[in-house]
């Protein structure tokens, strides 16, 4: 081989070697770029992941919550029925209780004392005067007509006073029935606040789901991206190591060629040695008689072995 086509081929692997070896740097740095940039998205998407479990956990508690205070609604609208069934029942029996108090009315106004001194009055003239069996007979129904009416005031009284503790119990009742109808208002007004926070999580979980997908997308595109580049490089790497071995082969050639100089000048110079004929030593005689570079350096070798055996 001529020593200009050694040196241009020695000059084209070396330029090879150096692009080669810039191309795999840059695909490492291109490598590592996307890794980094893929563990920034799952970084990502793990905490989107993390936070769409949040928001569902909140959903659920605010949908138990929603649930407990329907049926608490439930509960109280049930009571208010009732107590609206309580009141119109009450309404009823008033009516007919002040129709009669009504007729009772001037009769509780009456004295009861004054009533029940004039019974003792005529009880105490009956004791103690003669009277004649007429005049007993007129305090005796006098006393009779007294007492009834005495009696009928004590129940108008009693009536009248029923109503008004009835009147009593009707407005007990209708601040009964406007608690209910705040209480159901006031959870009512929660369970909507409730209603619109569930629907404002929704749709940042709704958000988020797309979000996550395409991230996953995207991880497993660059991934595929980044075996690839893998790929390419390792390609590249066997190439580069081809490339050395071709240099080394020629450093290799090139030094074999400048050992066969060396051997052919010091066959040269022990031929003409025996031709003149001097002594050769036992290394000029091996030179002389080797037929190739190859036999020489195994002779030399194994002479380095024995030398080495017999110095241990």
């Amino acid at each position: 081989m001529q020593p200009g086509i050694i040196e241009a081929s020695e000059k084209e692997i070396l330029d090879k070697i150096t692009a080669l070896r810039e191309e795999i740097k840059q695909l490492k740095e291109k490598r590592y770029s996307l890794i980094e940039e893929v563990r920034g998205l799952r970084q990502e998407r793990r905490q989107l992941i993390e936070r769409a479990k949040q928001l569902r956990e909140q959903i659920r508690q605010l949908r138990e919550k929603r649930r407990q205070l329907v049926e608490e609604v439930r509960g109280l609208r049930q009571k208010r029925r009732e107590l609206l069934e309580k009141l119109r029942n009450l309404v009823n029996e008033l009516e007919q209780q002040k129709r009669i108090a009504a007729e009772l009315r001037p009769l509780a106004r009456r004295s009861i004392n004054a009533i029940r001194r004039r019974i003792e009055e005529l009880e105490w003239r009956q004791q103690t005067q003669i009277l004649t069996p007429q005049q007993e007979k007129e305090i005796i129904d006098e006393i009779t007509r007294l007492e009834a009416l005495l009696q009928k005031t004590l129940e108008a009284r009693q009536l009248l006073q029923e109503l008004a503790e009835r009147r009593a119990e009707l407005m007990g009742l209708r601040l009964q029935l406007r608690s209910y109808g705040e209480e159901i208002r006031a959870r009512s007004e929660r369970i909507s606040r409730i209603d619109e926070r569930i629907n404002s999580l929704r749709q940042e979980l709704d958000s988020l789901s797309p979000r996550i997908d395409e991230l996953a997308k995207k991880i497993e595109e660059m991934s595929a991206e980044i075996d690839r580049l893998r790929e390419e490089i390792n390609t590249k790497v066997q190439e580069l190591r081809q490339l050395s071995e071709q240099l080394k082969s020629i450093y290799t050639g090139r030094e074999r060629e400048k050992m066969l100089q060396i051997y052919a000048e010091k066959k040269r110079q022990v031929e003409e040695k025996l031709k003149r004929g001097e002594p050769l030593t036992l290394e000029e005689l091996r030179l002389l008689y080797a037929t190739q570079l190859d036999e020489l350096e195994e002779e030399g070798n194994e002479g380095e072995e024995e030398t080495a055996s017999t110095g241990s």
